[in-house]
Formats: structure tokens, C-alpha cells, sequence
């Protein structure tokens, strides 16, 4: 999903509606920062890893994203 396409299905909803991402373990957090920052796909990923990582962890150029941080930060 890419920022137009989230701010399509956001128009759809009422403005007051909270914005919730997955909690570390259960449950589910409320985002405490947006920002961006450049990812590369992370290829050996297990299940319960993500499906990108920093760039700045394979010293490598990366796409840029947006990122939707919880309580917990990137290291949840």
C-alpha cells in the first residue's frame, strides 16, 4: 500500500475514528510518530520478523517509506 492508496481508504471513514498498529505481543497500540526513512526488503525474514528492515543496518541504499511508530518504537 503506498500513501495514496491509505489516504483513499482513510477518506472513506469518520475523522475521529482512532488509528491503531499491532501491539508488540497482543493487543493493539496507538501511533505515536509518523516519519520517514529509507528500507530494503528483508529476504531471510521468519514469521515473525518484518518484511523490510533499515537500510542503514546493510549499509546499503534503500526505497523511502513511511513509517507508523507505536509506544515500543521500531524495536518493539
Amino acid at each position: 500500500m503506498n500513501v495514496e492508496e491509505l489516504i483513499e481508504q482513510l477518506h472513506q471513514l469518520p475523522g475521529n475514528l482512532p488509528v491503531l498498529i499491532e501491539g508488540y505481543e497482543t493487543g493493539w497500540d496507538g501511533i505515536h510518530e509518523l516519519r520517514t526513512t529509507d528500507v530494503v526488503p528483508y529476504r531471510k525474514a521468519e514469521a515473525w520478523d518484518g518484511e523490510y528492515r533499515l537500510a542503514t543496518e546493510f549499509k546499503q541504499p534503500g526505497q523511502p517509506a513511511v513509517l507508523l511508530v507505536g509506544r515500543r518504537g521500531e524495536r518493539r
